[in-house]
């Protein structure tokens, strides 16, 4: 089982193996819940996808099409 420590500031390294596990990058948010018998759960929640706006795939043909017409 993974394990780690709290380390200065309260900072706490997720081990690589479960970094590995749940896809987590830079930017991946952790949601920590506290249970009443005083368990904890983390649950990874990464960021949506960002989408690029479409590039004209002709835009170069098109370019040339206005200036020959």
């Amino acid at each position: 089982m993974p394990m780690s420590r709290m380390e200065m500031n309260g900072r706490i390294v997720v081990p690589k193996e479960i970094r590995r596990a749940v896809g987590a990058k830079l930017g991946t948010r952790f949601i920590w819940e506290l249970s009443d018998d005083g368990s904890i759960r983390v649950v990874a929640k990464s960021k949506p996808p960002t989408i690029d706006a479409p590039s004209p795939s002709n835009s170069d043909e098109s370019a040339e099409g206005e200036l020959n017409a």
